[in-house]
């Protein structure tokens, strides 16, 4: 609010008192419009400010981040899966829910890996993806409770599902034990036998701990029986 400093010569005007109520009502009126705009703008300030939208992420960084999670959500799902579970080689088993017969698989996608043989022996190879083939060939797994227990026309609808996608042989990835493939007249095939055994052979006998092994079992000399190994072609 302004004030005027009285000076000599100056005339002062006093209202009447309806005037000067007139006045201070003009007055107030006056100011509260403009405490009512000041707030006003303060509040829109306030609203502009917190309305303003986040900068964002390119369309295309999101759709990569995106797949790039839900590639790594997969591949742990698929490694959680397939935990404690065997690859399935050429002379392991399947069998199909329809079938009354256990073929043996048949690796015709590569000549390639072998599982725990040295000497790559073809009933070691790697069964992979793409290994649609069974051993005998002809009604692999019988007789179809699907066509009435007439003999199986097994027809492949697609690959091998649920496979270990962190090992491949020739881009293939291999089978483990919970692997399925789906037949097109209806029945699934899954693994009976996946194939590995363990076999003892004379460099077993001979990486024994002669004084340990004579704790457990002291009726065998291990020494003794090790050299008649050598001379010997059972367990080579």
């Amino acid at each position: 609010m302004k004030t005027y400093k009285v000076q000599k010569g100056m005339i002062l005007t006093v209202p009447e008192e309806h005037e000067a109520k007139e006045i201070s009502e003009n007055y107030a009126r006056r100011m509260e419009e403009l405490e009512k705009k000041k707030k006003l703008e303060q509040e829109n300030s306030i609203d502009t400010e917190s309305s303003e939208p986040e900068p964002e992420k390119e369309p295309e960084n999101d759709q990569q981040e995106k797949e790039k999670q839900e590639k790594k959500e997969t591949k742990e799902k698929e490694a959680g899966e397939h935990d404690g579970k065997l690859f399935v080689i050429q002379k392991g088993k399947a069998i199909c829910d329809k079938g009354t017969q256990f073929p043996q698989f048949k690796v015709s996608s590569h000549q390639k890996h072998y599982l725990n043989n040295e000497g790559h022996a073809p009933d070691y190879l790697a069964v992979t993806e793409n290994d649609l083939q069974f051993n005998p060939p002809a009604a692999p797994f019988g007789n179809c409770s699907l066509k009435n227990n007439q003999p199986c026309t097994f027809a492949p609808a697609g690959k091998w599902q649920k496979v270990y996608t962190d090992v491949k042989v020739l881009g293939n990835a291999l089978l483990t034990e919970i692997s399925e493939l789906q037949c097109s007249i209806g029945g699934k095939i899954k693994i009976k036998d996946h194939g590995q055994r363990e076999e003892l052979s004379k460099q077993n006998f001979k990486n024994a701990d002669a004084k340990v092994h004579q704790y457990i079992n002291p009726m065998v000399d291990l020494r003794r029986f090790n050299e008649q190994l050598d001379g010997d072609n059972f367990y080579s």
